[in-house]
């Protein structure tokens, strides 16, 4: 017989199979990946939309207190507008050890820190070296990486590969790709062997060519510390405020013109109470050919020092020393003593000479001059109150002669002495000029000064509203200078031609927009590295702005109006804004004025300051940022993390390079905690 209460609980069951098939379905058509993105590590569930996502990371450690939002100027994309908060670690004493286990990403098999998310979404990463085991431990030994650029012979007789293979048991580099001779190319590989199948435990990347056969080159080796990927000069020169351009164009190298300069009493050296002094010496004429102090005696301390003078000494602790020369002290200041040497048995006074004296001169117009009021005094009589801001003749016949010296103080010893300077470096120095296309000459305006030496404050305030000078004094000239830092005689300038003005050359190396044409060292490896192991990954990473901040804060002495010439040319990369105000230095893809070839480049100033870099990213080496800091003297200089801080250091020199990432909005990870031992896995 028909139960029909057993039937209907058929049918229901049907029915509730039905529905879960259905469920089943739809779980499995949206994907396990949207379902468990609202899973935390632990599987419990969570409400946030990013919590599978490194920038849930992130947003979820503000209400921790290990992050915070910036909301300070942003703008990370070139084409898109900001649409996303930034959140990046909130480093202080206590949360230095825990950013640090939960800000490590494995990546294209290679290990990052992450720093912060951008405006568009995504997350901006330090490149962290090699994963070893799928983990990021700072235990990690060196690896494959770039060293030096310098210049290399190179042969057409050697082979070259467009790419290259690693032995990591031989620790040997060989040649791959495309391997031909006969040629030279920009970004081939060699080993500089006449075999394509060699190998060497160095490599080299062709550059450009220098001159004749030489060419600049990376060297490639298998020392570079876990954390990066090289060591390199941010540029190869840094002698122009264009080299702390990532990028640049043209470069107006600073020359320096330093005042031929004598002091009167050339020996400058230290008192030492542990020194032997004499009144008197003996000179071995017959065996040695050596001095002797008689009756050597030591003094007691510095109260002393002025006794020494008219005293001679070998410089020695040893009362019985001898040598081959010997010192009469002749002017004692502070705890320096100034000293005439004497040699080959000569006495004093075989050096004794004698100096013509005066308050003014005049040019006799034959090439000669002559002391007005003159007055004589010799070497031993120097003192600084006498010989202070006079003009001399040296070894006058008649109190003439055909160079003149001026005396001055030199400011920047202490205790004071003198130099002189001749009167062939007399030079016009003028507000402005005139050029003449037709002739090719500048020729400098009426509003002129005449500087006899460059010693002097009043010398530098002169030059800080008269900065072009011919370095002559007729004022025409075919290669004008403008001074842009003067230093104790020491003016660095550049040299302008076919009518150029200093604001011509600013705008050729800081702001026209043109100026990124030539990659900076440092570049030239980022891409070399990028194009080796992270092109599969493009698609990966959003196309985010790298800041090089070149716009000007102060500019110093390159003012030609009231250009202090002791002050430096400063840069806004020391800075805390995170948005570049010229469109020539925001590194993107799609900036056709700061184009990159890959989407990479490095972290600035701003950004490392966000975090506390030197603290949170400590590595145990020194890295480049990509925020300039200033041009002083004839040196650019760009700023680094280091163990303890931040520093300032020459664009020339050797620091690590770690490249800079921004993964794509609504990057997930597959595992991890952001440990070391355990970092997130992106695949």
């Amino acid at each position: 017989m028909f139960n029909r209460k057993f039937s209907s609980n058929i049918r229901r069951r049907k029915r509730m199979i039905k529905s879960t098939i259905i469920l089943l379905v739809v779980f499995l058509s949206i994907g396990y990946s949207a379902f468990s993105s609202n899973l935390g590590i632990n599987g419990t569930l969570n409400v946030s939309k990013y919590d599978q996502t490194l920038y849930g990371v992130l947003e979820k450690a503000v209400s921790k207190g290990y992050a915070q939002e910036y909301t300070g100027e942003h703008h990370d994309s070139f084409t898109e507008e900001p649409s996303q908060k930034i959140y990046h670690w909130l480093d202080n004493s206590v949360n230095t050890l825990t950013i640090q286990s939960k800000d490590n990403v494995i990546f294209a098999d290679h290990c990052w820190q992450m720093i912060r998310t951008t405006d568009t979404g995504g997350v901006k990463m330090v490149y962290n070296g090699e994963a070893e085991d799928g983990k990021c431990l700072n235990t990690r030994g060196n690896h494959v990486g770039y060293a030096r650029k310098d210049t290399q012979s190179m042969s057409t007789a050697y082979y070259y590969g467009t790419d290259y293979t690693y032995d990591k048991t031989h620790n040997t580099f060989s040649l791959s790709g495309t391997i031909t001779t006969g040629t030279i190319q920009p970004g081939q590989y060699t080993c500089k062997q006449i075999t394509s199948t060699g190998t060497c435990t160095t490599l080299y990347l062709v550059d450009t060519l220098s001159s004749g056969t030489t060419y600049y080159v990376l060297q490639l080796n298998a020392n570079s510390h876990y954390s990066q990927f090289g060591r390199l000069q941010y540029n190869v020169n840094s002698n122009s405020p264009a080299n702390v351009g990532y990028m640049y164009n043209t470069v107006y190298p600073s020359n320096l013109m330093n005042s031929l300069i004598e002091p009167m009493i050339s020996n400058e050296s230290q008192i030492s109470t542990s020194y032997y002094y004499a009144d008197s010496y003996d000179y071995n004429e017959t065996n040695t050919n050596e001095y002797t102090l008689t009756n050597p005696y030591q003094i007691s301390s510095s109260d002393d020092y002025a006794s020494l003078v008219g005293k001679y000494t070998l410089r020695s602790t040893s009362s019985t020393y001898s040598n081959t020369s010997i010192y009469y002290i002749a002017a004692v200041g502070w705890y320096w003593m100034y000293s005439i040497e004497l040699e080959d048995g000569n006495n004093l006074a075989y050096y004794n000479s004698s100096y013509t004296y005066g308050d003014s001169y005049t040019d006799n117009g034959d090439g000669t001059y002559t002391i007005n009021n003159p007055t004589t005094i010799n070497k031993i009589d120097y003192t600084d109150e006498i010989m202070m801001n006079k003009y001399i003749c040296k070894d006058a016949i008649n109190n003439t002669c055909s160079d003149v010296w001026h005396s001055t103080e030199n400011f920047d010893s202490n205790p004071r002495y003198l130099y002189y300077f001749k009167s062939s470096d007399i030079y016009k120095f003028a507000k402005g000029y005139v050029y003449n296309p037709e002739t090719g000459k500048y020729t400098l305006d009426s509003d002129n000064v005449t500087l006899w030496d460059t010693h002097t404050t009043d010398s530098e305030d002169s030059i800080s509203t008269h900065h072009y000078t011919c370095f002559n004094v007729s004022g025409e000239c075919s290669t004008i200078s403008y001074v842009f830092h003067a230093s104790i005689g020491k003016l660095y300038y550049i040299n302008l031609t076919g009518g150029k003005s200093v604001e011509d050359a600013q705008n050729e190396m800081l702001l026209n927009n043109n100026i990124n044409q030539i990659n900076s060292t440092i570049k030239i490896g980022i891409d070399a590295w990028y194009k080796k192991y992270m092109t599969m990954y493009t698609s990966a990473l959003e196309d985010t702005i790298f800041c090089n901040d070149r716009s000007i804060r102060n500019i110093g002495g390159w003012n030609p109006d009231e250009g202090n010439v002791t002050s430096a040319l400063e840069f806004n990369g020391y800075n805390n804004n995170m948005s570049c105000s010229n469109i020539t230095d925001k590194f993107s893809l799609a900036n056709s004025n700061a184009q990159l070839t890959y989407p990479v480049g490095l972290l600035n100033y701003s950004e490392a300051k966000l975090v506390n870099a030197y603290k949170v990213l400590k590595t145990g080496q020194d890295w480049w940022l990509n925020s300039p800091y200033d041009f002083s003297f004839d040196r650019a200089l760009v700023l680094t993390v280091g163990t303890y801080g931040y520093s300032t250091n020459d664009a020339d020199h050797d620091y690590g390079v770690r490249p800079t990432i921004s993964l794509k909005p609504g990057t997930e990870y597959k595992a991890g905690d952001g440990s070391m031992e355990n970092p997130y896995i992106v695949e």
